[in-house]
C-alpha cells in the first residue's frame, strides 16, 4: 500500500508541474505580446510608416442635359487627377510635373510640403494623363474622376450654365437644377504597400464611380438654337453691337425653342469666363426699354379699356408737347387711322392714347402681362424688370410708357407678352425644361402649358395680328419679310438711359414677329444692344437678322412654310 500511495503522489506532482509550465508559457507569451505592441522595435515602426491609408474625395458623374431631340448638351466624361504625398515625394523631381501642371504649380513641389496629400492636376484627359503616369515618379499618384463636358462648346451656353472644379452648378440650368444633376463626391480609400504602390480599395482602375444624379431634357431645339446664334452673331459683329438677344418660343404652349445671348462663352474653356459681362444671360438678366415693340401691347390695353376705336383718326405733325416735354417722330406721318399708328410706328399718336389712360388701371393690366415681375422660367439669373407704381406716373410718364419708354423689360417678358397676342389673349408661363428624371429613370417633373392670366379678348388679338402683318408688308417691318412665310411683326428702337438720362448714340434696336400670322406657331425676338454703326433703327439692323434666321430655318426645313 505505501508503494502505491507514493506512486500516485509522484504522478500528481508531474501533472501539476506540467500545468504550471503551460501557465508560465502563456504568461510569457502575453507579456511579450504586450511589450511588442506597447514598445515596438524602431525598425518595425519605420517599416509600418511606409504603409498608410488615404481617403481622397473625388467628383462623380453629373447628370446629362439634352435638347428636345435627345441631343446631348452637357455630359460627364472620365478623367484622371494627380496628387502627391510629400512624405514619399522627392522635391528634386518637380520638373516632371511642369509640362502637365504648368511652371507655377510645379514649382510648389520643389520644396518640402506639410501633410500627406496635395492635388497637382485635376481632371486631365486620360490620353494626356498617361504620359505623366509613365514617369512613375515616387510619391505621385493618380485617381479617376469625372469632368463636365459640353459637346457643342458655345451653344446655348448661358442657358446651360457651368460648374466649378468639383462639378457643383454655378450658373444657368446647372445651378437651378443642381439638386437633380449633382452627384456628391465619393471618398476613395487607398492603402500604400511597402514598395510605395497604391491599392485602391474600391477598384478605381477597373470600376466606375457610382452616381446618384438624374437627367434633364429641355424644350430647346438645337437646330433652331444654332441658326439663331449664327445669325445673331453675324448681325452683332456687322453693327458693332455690344450685346444681343435671340429668343424663339411656341406661343401656344410657352415652350422656349431657342434662347441666345451674345456675346457667349465657351463652356469648355474657363478662360472665357474672365469677362463678367459675358456671363450675363441677356435674355433674362438684362433689362432695357422696349421702344416701339411695346406699342401693340398698349394698343391692346387701350382697346380693352374702350379708349380707342378702329375707325379713329390721328394727325401726326412729327412732334407733340406733353406736359413739360416733347415727344418726337422720325418724320411727320400726317393723317393716320388706328392701324396706321402701328404700321408707321407713330410716336405722337401713341402719346395721345397714353394721355387718355388711367394710371392705376394701365399699371394693373401691364402687371397682368407679366411686366415688373419674374416669369419664373427654370433658369437662374432672371430679373424683374422695372414698372414704376402708378403714383409715379407724372407728367409725360403715361405717354412715354405708350411709346415703350419709361419702363424696362427683359427680352423674355416681351416675348411672352407678344405671344399672348399671337395665341388669342393668354399670358403663358415660359418653360425650358421638358422633363426631369431621377437616378432611377423615373420622371419627377414634366413641363407643360400653364396659363398665368387672360389678358386680351380674341377679337382684339385677331385685329392686332392683321395690323402687324401689314406692318411687315408695307410698314416699318419690311426688312423682315420672307417669301413663303405669313409673317407679322413690329420694329423697335429705344434710347438707353444711363444715370437717369438718355445718352445720345446709345440704342437698343429690335424686331419681334410671329408666323403664320393668322395662326401663329412661333414668336421670335431679336435685339441688338448699343450698335456703333451709322444705322441703328430696328427696321434697319434687327429686322434683317430676323429675316436671315427665318430664311435659314425654312431652307433647312426646321420650320414649315406656308405661302400666303
Amino acid at each position: 500500500m505505501p508503494k502505491i500511495k507514493g506512486r500516485v503522489q509522484r504522478e500528481s506532482w508531474h501533472i501539476r508541474s506540467a500545468w504550471l509550465l503551460v501557465f508560465a508559457c502563456i504568461i510569457l507569451l502575453a507579456a511579450q505580446t504586450t511589450r511588442v505592441h506597447l514598445f515596438p522595435d524602431h525598425r518595425i515602426v519605420r517599416q509600418s510608416e511606409r504603409q498608410y491609408w488615404a481617403q481622397v474625395p473625388v467628383s462623380t458623374s453629373r447628370g446629362d442635359i439634352m435638347d428636345r431631340n435627345n441631343i446631348p448638351l452637357a455630359i460627364s466624361v472620365p478623367t484622371v487627377s494627380f496628387y502627391i504625398d510629400p512624405q514619399n515625394w522627392n522635391p528634386a523631381n518637380w520638373k516632371v510635373l511642369e509640362e502637365y501642371s504648368g511652371p507655377k504649380t510645379a514649382a510648389k513641389f520643389s520644396e518640402s510640403l506639410p501633410g500627406r496629400f496635395h492635388w497637382v492636376v485635376r481632371k486631365m484627359p486620360a490620353d494626356m494623363a498617361q504620359g505623366l503616369i509613365d514617369r512613375k515618379a515616387p510619391g505621385l499618384y493618380a485617381t479617376r474622376e469625372s469632368q463636365r463636358m459640353y459637346p457643342h462648346g458655345e451653344l446655348a451656353s448661358h442657358v446651360i450654365g457651368f460648374c466649378d472644379i468639383d462639378d457643383f452648378g454655378l450658373s444657368g440650368l446647372e445651378r437651378e437644377w443642381n439638386s437633380i444633376l449633382y452627384s456628391p463626391p465619393q471618398t476613395r480609400s487607398f492603402v500604400r504597400d511597402a514598395k510605395g504602390g497604391l491599392l485602391d480599395l474600391i477598384g478605381s482602375n477597373a470600376g466606375t464611380l457610382q452616381t446618384g444624379s438624374g437627367s434633364i431634357k429641355l424644350t430647346l431645339d438645337s437646330k433652331i438654337q444654332q441658326i439663331v446664334e449664327w445669325k445673331l452673331k453675324e448681325g452683332a459683329v456687322s453693327t458693332g453691337s455690344k450685346w444681343g438677344v435671340g429668343i424663339c418660343v411656341n406661343p401656344n404652349t410657352g415652350e422656349i425653342l431657342a434662347m441666345a445671348s451674345y456675346p457667349w462663352i465657351d463652356l469648355n474653356d474657363r478662360r472665357s469666363f474672365s469677362d463678367r459681362e459675358k456671363l450675363r444671360n441677356n435674355a433674362i438678366g438684362r433689362v432695357y426699354e422696349p421702344g416701339s415693340t411695346f406699342k401693340p401691347i398698349i394698343i391692346g390695353v387701350a382697346k380693352e379699356m374702350a379708349l380707342i376705336s378702329e375707325g379713329e383718326r390721328f394727325f401726326c405733325r412729327g412732334r407733340i408737347a406733353i406736359a413739360d416735354g416733347t415727344i418726337r417722330d422720325v418724320s411727320a406721318h400726317g393723317d393716320l387711322d388706328l392701324s396706321g399708328l402701328l404700321i408707321k410706328s407713330c410716336n405722337t399718336g401713341m402719346a395721345v392714347i397714353g394721355q387718355r389712360m388711367n394710371s392705376h388701371k394701365t399699371y394693373g393690366m401691364l402687371k397682368q402681362f407679366g411686366f415688373g415681375q419674374k416669369s419664373d422660367v427654370e433658369i437662374s439669373g432672371e430679373e424683374d424688370g422695372l414698372l414704376r407704381s402708378p403714383e409715379e406716373w407724372l407728367g409725360m410718364t403715361k405717354s412715354n410708357v405708350a411709346i415703350g419708354q419709361g419702363l424696362a423689360v427683359t427680352p423674355l417678358q416681351l416675348v411672352m407678352a407678344i405671344s399672348s397676342i399671337a395665341n388669342g389673349g393668354y399670358l403663358l408661363k415660359p418653360y425650358i425644361v421638358d422633363e426631369v428624371r431621377n437616378a432611377n429613370g423615373h420622371i419627377i417633373h414634366q413641363g407643360k402649358k400653364r396659363v398665368r392670366n387672360a389678358v386680351l379678348n380674341a377679337n382684339t388679338c385677331a385685329w392686332i395680328r392683321e395690323v402687324l402683318n401689314k406692318t411687315v408688308n408695307i410698314g416699318t417691318g419690311k426688312g423682315a419679310r420672307v417669301d413663303g412665310i405669313k409673317l407679322a411683326g413690329k420694329t423697335g428702337t429705344a434710347q438707353i438711359a444711363q444715370g437717369g438720362e438718355y445718352r445720345k448714340g446709345r440704342y437698343a434696336s429690335s424686331f419681334i414677329g410671329f408666323w403664320p400670322y393668322d395662326k401663329p406657331e412661333y414668336v421670335m425676338l431679336i435685339v441688338l444692344g448699343e450698335p456703333n454703326a451709322e444705322k441703328y433703327y430696328g427696321g434697319e439692323i434687327a429686322a434683317p437678322v430676323f429675316k436671315a434666321i427665318l430664311e435659314e430655318l425654312s431652307q433647312f426645313r426646321v420650320i414649315a412654310t406656308d405661302v400666303g
